[in-house]
């Protein structure tokens, strides 16, 4: 891990948003995966078994790469920051919104 004391605010505030984001990914993964089994119990058509796979591969990456931001420093950090975050985007334009 990294010393945190020594870090700039803005380093800090970069991991805690991207760690958010991976968090969010992982949550949204598991409601779908709810969603599918509730909709396969009643007979739903539900969100289909490629979206929810899409959805957790993306929460995956993103909860690795979140882990090694966090044991990583400078621009390497920053970098995989900005991974999480372009998953995350990517989960929401591809699955959501297009």
């Amino acid at each position: 891990m990294t010393n945190v004391g020594t870090e700039p605010r803005l380093v800090r505030v970069w991991r805690g948003v991207s760690g958010a984001v991976a968090v969010g990914l992982v949550l949204l993964a598991l409601a779908l995966i709810g969603v599918q089994v509730y909709a396969a119990g009643h007979d739903l058509p539900g969100p289909g078994v490629d979206v929810v796979a899409g959805h957790v591969v993306a929460a995956v990456l993103a909860v690795v790469a979140q882990v090694f931001a966090d044991r990583r420093t400078r621009w390497v950090a920053g970098v995989l920051g900005l991974a999480v975050l372009v998953l995350g985007a990517g989960v929401l334009w591809f699955f959501w919104w297009a």
